[in-house]
């Protein structure tokens, strides 16, 4: 990767690291969710209640992720859209936009997991799921898909102590993949907008499938490990 490709991608990190959701507000949205959940099926068990949460989470984040992906479609003719215009510019804002709720999306389901938001762990995970979740919906595997007991070691592993620097990597990866979308700003004011907006739909409720798939393996995996 060039210098140039390493910088787009250390730029798109430090933007999404700036727009993500606050720890607070993960909590609260949670537990919100998850009041409605045990009014709707008093008698679920917690795991139920986890994954009715954790849909729930990813249905409203794929109705912003549209939503996102229209307004930031209009940067190019409406110049200071967002805090992510102006730390990118047009070409790479909707790519922050997108990546943050993609992140915001794994904080808010680690919350319905019971993993401790405070954590660092916790927020290097997150951005590791939404990361890596975003390069293989473009076709791009970091390792082995994120979604199997592969991936659950893999990231295991790096919480022990890499997770900064793979964090780092895959967001290296993304600058080049969301550099090329950006020609999407090119193309006839509308057309843009349509698109931008089904892409950031169906990539968030790729990512969204690929997160929840990774946390209840993982806790299943904790829990059978728990009851030895």
């Amino acid at each position: 990767m060039t210098a140039e490709h390493d910088e787009t991608g250390g730029r798109l990190l430090k933007a999404v690291e700036a727009l993500a959701i606050n720890h607070n507000d993960a909590r609260t949205m949670v537990g919100k969710y998850l009041e409605q959940s045990r009014r709707d099926n008093p008698g679920a068990s917690q795991q139920a209640h986890q994954e009715a949460v954790a849909k729930m989470v990813v249905k409203r984040y794929c109705r912003l992720a549209a939503t996102s992906g229209g307004a930031t479609a209009l940067a190019g003719v409406i110049p200071g859209v967002g805090t992510a215009v102006t730390m990118l510019g047009g070409g790479l804002a909707d790519a922050a936009f997108c990546m943050k709720l993609q992140v915001d999306m794994c904080m808010c389901l680690a919350a319905a997991f019971g993993w401790d938001l405070d954590s660092e762990d916790a927020r290097h995970l997150c951005f590791l799921i939404a990361a890596g979740g975003a390069l293989e919906k473009a076709g791009i595997e970091a390792t082995t898909r994120i979604a199997s007991k592969a991936g659950v070691n893999m990231l295991r592993q790096y919480l022990k102590g890499a997770s900064l620097q793979a964090i780092k990597e895959l967001f290296k990866k993304l600058g080049i993949v969301f550099s090329r979308k950006a020609l999407e700003k090119v193309l006839p004011f509308g057309i843009g907008v349509v698109i931008n907006s089904g892409a950031n739909y169906a990539l968030t409720k790729y990512v969204g499938a690929e997160a929840i798939a990774w946390f209840v393996l993982d806790r299943d995996s904790r829990e059978g490990s728990a009851s030895f």
